[in-house]
Order: C-alpha cells, then structure tokens, then sequence
C-alpha cells in the first residue's frame, strides 16, 4: 500500500486501466471462449451419443428379429435335404432348388422388407440362391471354430446399398455335425435409416466396426475393411464413450458404443474445427482488436491525463490567489471596524451616560446604556473564537432589548431545550444578522410593524438545529431555492456567486469554512406567512 502511494497519478490511473479494464477484458473473453465451446462440445457429444443409442438399438432390435424369423430355417426338411444331396445328382439338386425358391425363400423376404438376397451352402460343396449373398465365400473349417450359431458375417457394398450378411449354421439333424451354413442379405440403409441420419457439418462420419476393430461400414468406402487407427483402439474401452483423436492435422471428436447382442460398434466422427466454426477466428480478431483499442485508448489518455494534470494545477493556483484576496479583504475590514473603537473611551462614555441616568432617575435610559456596554464588550472580543450557544443567546436578548424601545410591538420568543444551549458552539455575532434581518426585510420592507420573532433550539444526532422563524413576508420560493443551492456548494466565494445578501451569506460563509460540511444556513420555508431559517451548529467537543 505504501509503494501504491509514492507512485504518481499517471502510473496510479495507468495501474487502475490495467487491473480493472484490460485484465478483467481478457479474463473474460477467455472464459467466454472456453464456455461456448465446452458447451458446443457438450452438445455435439451428447447428441452423437443419442444418435449412437438409436443406431444400435436399431440394428439389436433387427439382429434379434431376423436371429427368432430363420430359427427354424435349418430344421426345414428342404434345406436338410439339399445339405445331404450330393452336387453330381444334377436333376435331384435342379428340383430341390426349385423348391426351396418357391417355399423356403418368401417364407424370409415376405417378412422383411429390407430383405435382398439369401443363399445355402453345404459341407458337400452345393450352394444356390442370389449372387448378392453368395459373394461371400464360406470356408467349412470354419464352422467347426465358432461358438454361435446365428452371427454378423460382414458387410459389403452392392452397387450404392451397404448390405449387411448374417451367418447361421445348418446341421444334421441325424448327425448333429455341421453340414452346411445359410447367409442372409438385408439393406443396412434401410435398417439403420444411415443416410437420413444427422449429423453435425459436412464432416461428419457413421462407421461401423466389428469385433476385430475393423471398419464393416463406413461414410467413405475406401474405409470398408481397414483396421481403425490405432490411436481409436487404444483409447476405445468399455461398451461405449467418447475421446479427442488430434491425429491427422483435425481436432475430431470420437463418439462409439459397442452392442451386447451384435458385438458390433456404432462409430460416428465430428471435426471439431466444424464444430466450433469461426469462434477461434473471432477470437484472434476480437484480441487484436482489443489491443488496437487499448494502445489507442491508453495514448489518448496519457494526453487527457498531461491537458488535466496542466488545468487542475491553474485551478489550484487560481484558487489559492483567489482565497488570498479575499482573506486579505476580510482581514482588512476587521482591521478597519476595530481601529474606529476605542473599547476604552467607549466604555468610559457609556458609564458616564449611566451615571447621569441614574442621578436623574430616568430608568429606561440607564438600562438601554448597561445593555448597550455589554453588547460592545461581548463584540469586541475575539471574532474568530468559538463561543458557547447560550452566551450567544444573551447578546441576542441585549440586542432585542434595545430594539423593543424602538419598536414597541417587537416580541422575541427563545424556545430551547433544556440544558442544550451549552452545548453547541458558534462565533459571536452569528444570530444578530438573522435577528437584523427579520426585522428590515421580513416586516419594514414590507411596511410592516415588526412583530414576533421565535428562536427555537433543538438538539438533532448530527448537528443542533437552531431556528429563526418570523411572521413578516419571505421571498419568492425561487430566491429562496437559489440561497439553498448556493449554501450546499464547496466555494466559499460570495463575489464568484453573485449573491444580492452579503449578511446570509457571511454568517453561512464562516461556520462552513470553520466547521465544515453540514454546518450553516439553510431556508426552510420563505413565503406570505414568513420565513424560517435553520442554523446548523456543532456540538461542544469534550475537553
């Protein structure tokens, strides 16, 4: 904190743009960044994941299906027949086949509209039905190796339709060894609905692998049959999930899922790059053209800070020359009203007046002479020491009292709270411009004949409250509103304000620059009923 203070205001304000605009700019624009795309990852993860779930539930619910439809195709006693015919009995086998065309081949492709094609092998090297299902060459030392009768064989490309080949195999029933195998042939497009499946961008890919981590099926058909990479396989664990694949110079996002019944795996691929789209370039740009703007905003204002720094110091000095004069002003005229009062001679004038009063016995002249002694001894004291509110209130009774001879309905009422006037402080002669001012310009302006005029004291948390209300004429509410607005400013200028009142604006002008802010005048109601000014004085500090 120190070393924050002994830095100047330009590296201090430099500092603050730093930390609290450039920092918090990048900070966020990083995190907003890294959310949109953790949120567009998420999406497309989530989604593949739903596309994944459809894609094999489908192709399960046909394994199953077509797995309980050709259950009993090895057992039908035509296909038991065939296996058993030898492939040199030509019109045996020529009538047989056309048998099992006629009863064996509806019985599947009735059933199952994605049904295209079906062929019968057996151990004796006899084979009939399409060319689309008969591609694949069945080799007998393989029966013998597997553990399941019904399986996915493979699946090839027949022109543009992906088809995929089921295998189940045929045994006697009489010798229960295996004697043959029966391929079906279906529509992969059909079942799974691949090509109206979507996919997020034109990058996208659907593949499917068997359990050897071969490509069966894949967008591109120069896949079909490739291994998949090894980078996919090694990360590939469990029945499904997802991972990052960076190889290839594009960011893909892998999501898979392996079917129980099948043991089959649904692949799909998203570009990341696609994924996110111009985020990465609208980033670049955004933070170069945040730096253009900062460079540019910190030079222009280094040159506001210089052009600031340059006025503050002439209003500073102005200010300074200004208070200056008027302090010398002020000194001046106090200089000159004590120079023109010999206290002594005064004193001395008043006592023989007095005297002569008594001696005649005319009362009221000796009273108003003692009454106007201790108004100049308490006056000519030291203007700039704070006096207590009650002795105050006694000059403010002297100073009526000699005012009541002249103005015989002239009434002050002083209403203070117990035991409070103590404890407020003010300078001497800060009531009797108040008081002098309700009597000329409240009621003799007006041609009224003075009347009553209330001193009302109250002790408030913040301040005390010390009113003068009379019951002559106020001003208009807008001069009354503008005295208010010029009390609540800083400057202590009269002259700068060109205020019409100098005895208000005196009386405001030196509690505000002795006792600060909420301290001095405030008109609270001026109107045809009177006007009400509120003295705002401060408390006694304890000794």
């Amino acid at each position: 904190m120190k070393r924050f203070r002994k830095l100047s205001i330009k590296k201090r304000l430099t500092l603050f743009f730093l930390v609290f605009f450039c920092i918090p700019f990048l900070a966020i624009g990083l995190i907003w960044y890294n959310k949109t795309t953790g949120a567009l990852e998420n999406s497309a993860i989530s989604y593949n994941e739903q596309l994944m779930l459809q894609l094999s539930g489908r192709l399960d619910e046909f394994y199953t299906r077509i797995k309980l439809d050709t259950q009993t195709l090895p057992g039908n006693s035509l296909i038991q027949q065939f296996i058993r015919l030898d492939p040199s009995e030509t019109y045996e086998l020529f009538q047989l086949k056309e048998s099992i065309s006629r009863e064996v081949y509806p019985y599947i492709a009735y059933r199952n509209k994605e049904f295209v094609g079906f062929y019968v092998q057996s151990a004796k090297g006899g084979g009939l039905g399409d060319l689309i299902a008969g591609t694949r060459t069945i080799d007998y030392r393989d029966w013998n190796l597997t553990d399941e009768s019904f399986q996915v064989l493979a699946v090839q490309r027949v022109g543009d339709v992906p088809v995929i080949l089921f295998y189940r195999n045929i045994n006697d029933r009489i010798t229960y060894q295996p004697a043959g195998a029966m391929i079906s042939a279906f529509d992969l497009d059909q079942i799974l609905n691949i090509s109206n499946a979507e996919r997020i961008g034109q990058k996208g890919r659907i593949a499917i692998a068997d359990a050897n981590r071969r490509f069966l099926y894949h967008s591109d058909p120069d896949e079909w049959g490739n291994a998949l990479p090894a980078s996919w396989q090694n990360r590939m664990e469990g029945q499904g999930g997802y991972f990052m694949d960076h190889t290839g110079g594009d960011k893909k996002i892998v999501v898979y899922r392996t079917s129980e019944n099948t043991h089959l795996t649904m692949i799909t691929e998203l570009s990341y790059n696609e994924l996110v789209g111009g985020l990465p370039n609208l980033r670049t740009v955004t933070i170069i053209i945040a730096l253009l703007i900062l460079i540019l905003a910190y030079i222009t204002f280094g040159k506001m800070l210089l052009e600031i720094k340059r006025l503050v110091e002439v209003i500073h000095i102005s200010r300074l020359k200004e208070k200056e004069l008027e302090l010398k002003q002020r000194e001046a005229i106090l200089g000159s009203l004590q120079s023109q009062i010999n206290p002594h001679f005064l004193y001395n004038s008043l006592e023989i007046i007095n005297s002569y009063a008594i001696v005649a016995k005319v009362r009221p002249i000796s009273q108003m002479t003692v009454t106007l002694a201790n108004m100049f001894r308490y006056s000519v004291n030291d203007p700039n020491e704070p006096v207590s509110l009650g002795d105050e209130i006694d000059h403010c009774r002297s100073y009526m009292r000699i005012q009541s001879e002249r103005y015989e309905d002239l009434r002050v009422v002083i209403e203070l709270e117990t035991d409070t006037s103590g404890e407020a402080e003010l300078f001497r002669l800060t009531l009797q411009p108040l008081l002098e001012n309700a009597i000329i310009h409240a009621y003799e302006k007006h041609g009224l004949h003075p009347g009553e005029i209330r001193i009302v004291g109250s002790a408030l948390p913040d301040y005390y409250s010390l009113r003068v209300i009379d019951k002559g004429r106020g001003m208009p509410p807008e001069l009354a509103a503008w005295y208010n607005a010029e009390f609540e400013r800083d400057s202590d200028s009269r002259l700068a304000r060109g205020l019409p009142s100098i005895g208000l604006w005196n009386v405001h002008s030196r509690l505000r620059l002795k006792f600060g802010q909420p301290y001095g005048l405030r008109i609270l109601r001026s109107g045809a009923g009177g006007t009400d000014v509120e003295v705002r004085l401060p408390y006694r500090k304890a000794e």
